[in-house]
């Protein structure tokens, strides 16, 4: 740990143990000594625009012990299994951009490629992989460097395995469209069975394969008989391992019709329970698309309209939770901004940073276990390939956490820090605890969005995300007096901004910067660690955030 980070991590640390929740999240990430340091002394610039008007805003803080709690390994990365099959995920090229983000956390490893892999193991290990395999092949060779990666950084996986042609070929929507390899369920048998042997307990679970109901004719009831033939398959072979499904993974939908007829198909079933089969029940959300002929703005993303239906999907998953009595993980296993690789100018926009500090926010605070964003591990920023050409599916995606320079950068795997993986980082510096509720009415939420978390030493921390774009004449800043929950001291803040004049719309993720620090693109924190003391009078504080800002308060 760096010595200058020293004091905060103690104060971090201090609220490691919360009680045991009504729905106790395990949080993929752990805020290491960059988290630390961002409340290290020292003063940062007036935050306000002194020539913008001002919005007063009153939030009453109030303790609810059935609240929500934030713990340890609540975010993680969901990367296509191309990726994994074309070797990037190194130690070299992933290492830093985790270990800046904690040291905990969870890869998902699946996608829409899941179904274009060949898995060369067993018998399968030296047969050439058909020419339908365009994701290519996963060997021995990339379970040894995703060990070492997972050896170095701390962080856990999920595995992806496919489905389309191990299910009877008339449930295939449209067999013409990325046709599949032809790969059996034995051959996926002896992928799990390498993936146990080289990773061990870093392989939380196997899932089947990706949103089953895009591709599939299957009813959910036969989606559940599908996991439960693949377990039985998984556990013969690993009679030890107790390694179990994570599905069904259905499609993006505003509802959680599958979801929810999945579940009711596994508690209808009398011949094993739920939680025998399931490691995760994962669903995919992304509140926006750019499929087909489809767009989203960056007003759009930044919108009411957005938190809102992310307020219901999250409801009807924590609804399906509640009838399992929270015996099984709700996890979001793959998300972004928009899907079909996300909106050019929007998903890698600054407002992509705001957004996704939100958005963790709320699904955290919703009760579900894990969100996972869906992110490329290479590519040239800009250099998007579309799904058709040559070298899909290893393509830049618009939503990605991080991208290089220039090609001379991806070869040196120098991957520079995008507004998406400032968003993350910022998440991450809001310790364990459990939320609190704040009473922000839903006709401000055009202005502002806010969380506390309250950790076990009696701190309080309080995020204040104020999603006016700084560009926009009538933006005001959010003078936001708290009422807090208790009496406090001392408070200090630390900054999520970007200095581009753009704004929302800016590109120039170099402009971005958490509490006066930048991510370089070796993937660690340079800078100097800057926080400004916040006056508390006792139960009370105000604290004023600027348009296109946020501010992560610490009360003690």
């Amino acid at each position: 740990m760096n010595p200058h980070n020293e004091g905060a991590a103690a104060a971090v640390h201090a609220a490691a143990s919360v009680p045991v929740r009504s729905r106790v999240l395990r949080r993929s990430l752990v805020a290491g000594a960059l988290a630390a340091g961002l409340v290290a002394a020292g003063a940062l610039p007036a935050t306000a625009d002194d020539t913008a008007a001002t919005t007063d805003l009153t939030l009453t803080a109030t303790v609810d012990g059935t609240n929500a709690v934030l713990g340890d390994d609540f975010q993680g990365f969901s990367v296509e299994s191309a990726d994994f099959a074309h070797g990037y995920l190194t130690r070299e090229r992933m290492a830093e951009r985790l270990r800046t983000l904690g040291s905990q956390g969870v890869i998902r490893l699946g996608g829409y490629s899941m179904d274009l892999v060949w898995p060369a193991f067993g018998e399968w290990a030296g047969a050439p992989a058909p020419a339908e395999a365009i994701g290519g092949t996963v060997d021995q060779s990339d379970l040894d460097h995703l060990k070492q990666l997972l050896d170095a950084t701390g962080w856990k996986v999920t595995l992806g395995v496919p489905l389309k042609k191990i299910i009877d070929p008339s449930k295939i929507k449209n067999p013409t469209r990325d046709p599949s390899p032809a790969v059996s369920l034995d051959q996926v048998v002896a992928e799990v069975t390498a993936a146990y042997r080289t990773l061990g307990d870093d392989l939380l679970g196997v899932e089947l394969g990706n949103e089953y109901d895009n591709v599939t004719t299957l009813t959910d009831a036969e989606m559940w008989e599908t996991a439960k033939q693949y377990r039985s398959a998984i556990d013969q072979a690993l009679p030890h391992a107790d390694l179990k499904i994570v599905g069904p993974s259905a499609n993006t939908a505003k509802t959680n019709t599958h979801l929810e007829g999945f579940v009711s198909a596994a508690l209808a079933d009398g011949s094993t329970q739920p939680q025998q089969v399931l490691a995760e029940l994962s669903s995919h959300w992304y509140p926006w698309s750019h499929c087909g002929s489809s767009t989203v703005t960056v007003d759009q993303l930044m919108s009411p309209l957005t938190y809102t239906n992310t307020r219901n999907k999250l409801a009807g998953i924590t609804a399906v939770d509640d009838q399992l009595h929270g015996t099984i993980p709700m996890t979001i296993n793959e998300s972004n901004t928009a899907s079909c690789s996300g909106m050019p100018g929007v998903s890698n926009s600054y407002a992509t940073a705001l957004w996704s500090l939100d958005y963790l926010l709320q699904t955290a605070q919703s009760g579900v276990d894990r969100l996972q964003f869906h992110t490329n591990t290479t590519g040239v920023c800009g250099d998007f390939k579309p799904r058709d050409s040559a070298d899909y599916p290893i393509s830049y995606r618009y939503y990605g956490a991080f991208c290089a320079a220039d090609q001379a950068a991806l070869d040196a795997d120098q991957l520079s820090a995008n507004p998406l993986y400032y968003g993350i980082w910022a998440f991450r510096q809001v310790p364990q605890g459990r939320f609190v509720d704040l009473d922000l009415a839903d006709e401000h939420l055009d202005k502002l969005r806010a969380y506390a978390v309250k950790g076990n030493a009696d701190t309080l921390t309080v995020v204040l995300i104020n999603v006016q774009d700084p560009t926009r004449v009538g933006s005001t800043n959010d003078a936001v007096t708290l009422n807090l929950p208790s009496a406090y001291h001392t408070g200090s803040q630390v900054t999520l901004r970007s200095t581009a004049p753009e704004g929302f719309a800016s590109l120039d993720a170099g402009q971005i910067s958490l509490g006066g620090q930048t991510v370089s693109p070796a993937g660690v924190a340079s800078g100097t660690p800057q926080a400004a003391a916040v006056p508390v009078d006792h139960r009370s504080a105000t604290v004023t955030v600027a348009p296109g800002t946020a501010q992560i308060v610490t009360f003690s």
